[in-house]
């Protein structure tokens, strides 16, 4: 039984050995079909990359890489390494032969690995990227009257931002802030401003947004600094930024400037309505997510130092969301039903702070959204005195991902071999997956990370893993896949997922294949003395025989019988 074992085992290995040949050539086969026919009939991504695609490509990675270079601060050593990437894959690129897919993804899984190491430097302050225009002049006003301050904002950096927004920096302090405070924390929201080749380009592309201040009627003159708070999107990660304009007023009292004589208390008092304004915000808990309840609390202050508010009316307006002018809806809704906040009095120079419970719609996307507090109140010589201010609450998306069946081919494999793992990913949820990564851990395989880069809302990423047996399982057979994705803050997200792949060790008898190639196929039936044909063969004359003494035998009956027959009818005849 063991030789025949051995002889079974030798013609497994030769059809596997005809079977990989025979695949091997039909590849070289589609292979040559497919280089002599790339007609217009394959789809563009199977159509191989001509040197102009290839270029275009090369010249995205070049700037993608630059963008890397402005945006963090890296060593010398992330540069060199990052150099050796970039260089080689500048080469690749520009020699092999590779489909346009092919070379878009490559161009991908190259961007992925550049910004690894990116991201372990620190971020550089990207506020010289996005500044005022030079094209707009300084706004000039006088006392009393209302200015127009415009914002023209203009992106020098390599990447589009996203979801600007922009809220002016209040002071209660009159030689800081020339206006009546009256729009303080009035943000105002730019969705997109586009990066520029040139400075030229840029103006082009620039985006305006401008305030209608009420300038103080007891400023004085001088040139004020205005300064405006700057929260956006750049490259899916949140970043923020202040940017300063000026603008020239005119007081009342021309020899009043705006630096004056510390000791010179002679100031005009003037009555002026009691102001109410907003002096920040919090949430409960910190982070609101799409979907959940939170608690808003906004601080409030009364800025007159002699004249209570009475009768104060506080209600909450959020941003209106939806395409469709009859699929509207405000992105906060309040949980009791109400938004107005109502309080008595709120005496001279003191501080509010009005908390309402609410709850953020599950389908916003992740982005800055603005909540409008309108005031109303009364004074005890008038009565519905106004003003509004805006406070803007960052949403949340929280990450979900979904996984397809895995294809394992094949599920068994011994020590040595390989076997190759694919299966999709799926982003479920609204907020864009940074830096997927994929890698296996189990003491039975061996692999490196299978890396796919980012992967939009409602996107799919491809896992194709070669998984090398290095151990055998022990029976267990089960192998960890391990997927890894960054937010845009750059924390880290684990999800694991199990696969079914047995490693189990070859074992040969000792000189086992010694005998396979030395011994020849000798029929096991045959050493122990007849063959099988033999057998066969004797056992067919056996037969024959015996049909052959069965008619003799009847045919010498029949004889007799015949000859008996006879004697007796001779007999009668006497």
């Amino acid at each position: 039984m063991k030789k025949l074992r051995k002889v079974l085992l030798l013609l497994l290995m030769t059809v596997l050995l005809c079977g990989n040949t025979l695949i091997v050539s039909a590849d070289e086969d589609e292979t040559n079909i497919d280089s002599d026919n790339n007609t217009s009939n394959d789809s563009p991504g199977d159509q191989y990359a001509s040197d102009a695609w290839k270029e275009q490509v090369r010249k995205q990675l070049n700037r993608y890489y630059s963008d890397l270079k402005i945006l963090y601060k890296l060593t010398d050593d992330q540069i060199r390494r990052m150099d050796k990437i970039y260089n080689s894959a500048m080469t690749y690129m520009k020699n092999a032969g590779l489909t346009m897919s092919e070379l878009t993804s490559y161009e991908s899984s190259v961007e992925g690995y550049l910004s690894e190491i990116a991201k372990e430097a620190r971020p550089t302050s990207t506020q010289k990227f996005l500044m005022l225009s030079n094209e707009v002049p300084i706004t000039s006003a006088n006392y009393g009257e209302q200015a127009f301050v415009v914002l023209s904002l203009i992106n020098l950096g390599k990447a589009d931002v996203t979801d600007v927004v922009v809220t002016p920096t209040v002071s209660n302090d009159k030689a800081k802030w020339p206006f009546d405070i009256n729009q303080a924390y009035d943000a105002q929201m730019i969705q997109i401003i586009q990066a520029a080749d040139d400075t030229v380009d840029a103006y082009n592309k620039r985006m305006d947004i401008g305030w209608l201040f009420n300038v103080r009627p007891d400023v004085l003159t001088g040139c004020y600094p205005l300064p405006f708070h700057v929260t956006y999107y750049e490259n899916g990660i949140l970043a923020e930024t202040d940017i300063t304009t000026y603008i020239n007023i005119k007081g009342a009292d021309p020899e009043k400037k705006l630096i004056k004589d510390p000791d010179d208390d002679q100031d005009d008092k003037k009555t002026a309505n009691p102001r109410i304004i907003v002096t920040g915000y919090s949430t409960d808990p910190g982070e609101v997510y799409a979907g959940s309840t939170f608690n808003l609390t906004v601080s409030v202050k009364n800025t007159s130092r002699e004249t209570a508010v009475e009768n104060v009316l506080f209600n909450m307006e959020a941003t209106v969301e939806g395409k469709d002018a009859d699929a509207t809806y405000a992105a906060f809704l309040p949980t009791s039903g109400s938004s107005s906040v109502y309080k008595e009095r709120i005496a001279p120079g003191e501080t509010y702070d009005m908390s309402i419970e609410m709850e953020a719609k599950s389908d916003l996307s992740q982005k800055p959204y603005v909540l409008t507090v309108n005031m109303k109140y009364d004074t005890e010589d008038q009565v519905n005195l106004s003003d509004v201010a805006h406070v803007s609450v960052p949403i949340k998306q929280e990450a979900k991902l979904d996984t397809g069946t895995a294809e394992i081919m094949p599920e068994s494999i011994a020590v040595g071999e390989q076997s190759n793992v694919m299966f999709s990913i799926f982003n479920t949820g609204k907020t864009t997956l940074f830096n997927v990564k994929v890698n296996y851990e189990s003491d039975t395989v061996d692999s490196g990370v299978t890396y796919l880069g980012n992967i939009a809302p409602g996107n799919t990423g491809n896992v194709d893993s070669m998984l090398t047996g290095i151990a055998p399982d022990m029976g267990t057979g089960i192998v960890k896949a391990v997927i890894t994705y960054e937010d845009e803050a750059g924390n880290e997200t684990r999800y694991e997922k199990d696969l079914n792949l047995q490693v189990y060790e070859m074992n040969f008898d000792e000189g086992m294949m010694e005998d396979i190639s030395m011994e020849p196929v000798v029929d096991e039936s045959a050493q122990k003395g007849i063959p099988l044909i033999a057998i066969i063969g004797i056992a067919a004359a056996v037969v024959v025989l015996i049909v052959i003494i069965i008619v003799i035998v009847s045919k010498r009956r029949k004889a007799k019988k015949q000859r008996e027959d006879m004697d007796l009818l001779d007999g009668d005849d006497e």
